[in-house]
């Protein structure tokens, strides 16, 4: 049968062993996070440049009807 000292022991051991592999975890949480970031801040980006694209999609789009209802003599709708 195992004393407490026994026990003590073992957990000592166990505790020991363990120690690289929190130090592992505590590296692949920091690089987990790093990448959520960016990916964070690609999306960003990307929302971003969808937005400008689709504003000026929209003006160009204005400026053609605009043209189209100078030329036909078209009233422009206020």
């Amino acid at each position: 049968m195992l004393t407490t000292d026994d026990l003590q022991a073992i957990k000592g051991i166990i505790n020991e062993e363990m120690e690289p592999v929190k130090q592992q975890l505590n590296t692949v949480e920091m690089k987990v996070e790093l990448v959520n970031k960016k990916v964070e801040q690609s999306q960003k980006e990307t929302i971003e440049s969808l937005s400008e694209l689709m504003n000026s999609g929209y003006s160009l789009h204005e400026e053609r009807i605009k043209k189209i209802e100078d030329t036909v003599h078209i009233s422009h709708p206020q």
